[in-house]
């Protein structure tokens, strides 16, 4: 390299290394804003008495790193808890439905296990169809008005959680609609039973449209699979 090149490049650097400082003074906020570039720095500990050094600063932010990083692996472990929680209580739930050896014995196994296992207020279960037998659970006619707007407010397979309007409310739980506060209505679909299990509360946290539906999905597969074997007539 020549002498005029080594002076060029010296220069070029010189004149960097002032830009960068000009545009650290003029943006003091710079660092803070990019924190992954102040943890790579590497400065001298010499801060005078009552000042913060960039190596105490980094710290700080390390240890803010840290406690974000722990309230998220709580986090996680709080849901794969809750996760165990939910299986245990499908397994029990799933054993008590088998148990039943008639339709009075599933109905009243599914209201208390959803009510002890699943904390609902109220329990309601709609069927949908015209050649559905069944006592002990109301069954609307696939061309009556009523399962028209069930199949609009609840279409497809997917649960709905949240709070209701007053017409959803009435619409899957009749009289016992009062005082829900937030439900899930999970869709049933086993051909040829249609319908919907109802779950409400009185607590308006209680089910909301962030939480997961997997398990609720499930369990409506697993009602409508018991309830249908369990119909009258069904066949064996």
């Amino acid at each position: 390299m020549s002498r005029q090149t080594s002076k060029s490049a010296a220069s070029a650097a010189t004149l960097n290394e002032a830009q960068v400082l000009d545009y650290l003074r003029e943006h003091p906020d710079l660092l803070q804003r990019h924190r992954d570039v102040l943890a790579l720095i590497d400065i001298p500990h010499d801060a005078g008495e009552g000042t913060t050094s960039l190596i105490e600063y980094q710290v700080s932010i390390l240890r803010e790193e840290s406690r974000e990083l722990a309230q998220r692996l709580e986090h996680l472990l709080y849901i794969a808890r809750d996760n165990d929680r939910l299986a245990e209580q499908l397994h029990r739930f799933t054993l008590e439905l088998l148990a039943a050896d008639d339709l009075d014995a599933v109905l009243v196994a599914l209201r208390d296990g959803l009510r002890q296992d699943f904390r609902a207020d109220v329990v309601q279960i709609v069927l949908i169809g015209n050649e559905l037998a069944s006592e002990g659970v109301p069954v609307v006619s696939a061309d009556d008005a009523a399962a028209t707007e069930l199949e609009r407010y609840f279409p497809g397979d997917t649960p709905v959680l949240g709070a209701l309007d007053p017409a959803q409310l009435t619409l899957v739980f009749g009289e016992q609609a009062d005082g829900l506060a937030s439900a899930a209505v999970i869709p049933m679909d086993e051909p040829p039973l249609r319908g919907f299990i109802a779950i409400g509360s009185r607590d308006p946290e209680r089910y909301n449209d962030e939480q997961g539906t997997i398990f609720l999905s499930q369990l409506g597969a697993l009602v409508a699979r018991v309830l249908r074997r369990a119909m009258p007539g069904a066949p064996d």
